[in-house]
């Protein structure tokens, strides 16, 4: 007599390609932690934001026109102008918007000019980010 027949219940055994495989029961711990992470998994889906649903570069729609935004804004710009804006591959921006007038610097900003990229455009700014980079271009002199 086996195990199995002493206790009064029959283990489920499957032979599969000449060996014997039995089926267990899953732990109970398993079981709550799998039912943790689906709830964890569907409230995440239904609460978390999209990358597409955020300001670009980080900032907040709220924030409006300012210096202090577009200075964080033009992180981006350091790569061609210098890390101070003074040049590089790119001209020196202390004064570019006295020489090309706002106007002129949103233009470039939202359109490229010679070797520049439509930095607005690429970057994903508002209107607003945008007149917040000249903002910022305007206390470099």
């Amino acid at each position: 007599m086996s195990n199995n027949e002493n206790h009064g219940h029959e283990e489920h055994v499957d032979e599969v390609m000449g060996m014997k495989q039995g089926h267990g029961k899953v732990p109970r711990f398993l079981i709550v932690v799998y039912v943790i992470l689906a709830i964890w998994a569907v409230t995440y889906a239904l609460t978390a934001k999209g990358i597409d649903d955020r300001p670009a570069g980080g900032q907040t729609a709220a924030q409006g026109v300012s210096a202090e935004v577009g200075k964080g804004l033009t992180s981006a710009c350091a790569a061609c102008h210098g890390a101070d804006l003074k040049g590089g591959l790119g001209p020196n921006l202390h004064g570019v918007v006295g020489k090309l007038k706002e106007d002129g610097v949103m233009k470039i900003l939202e359109n490229g000019k010679g070797g520049m990229p439509a930095m607005a455009k690429n970057s994903g700014w508002t209107t607003d980010q945008t007149k917040s980079v000249i903002a910022y271009l305007k206390t470099l002199n």
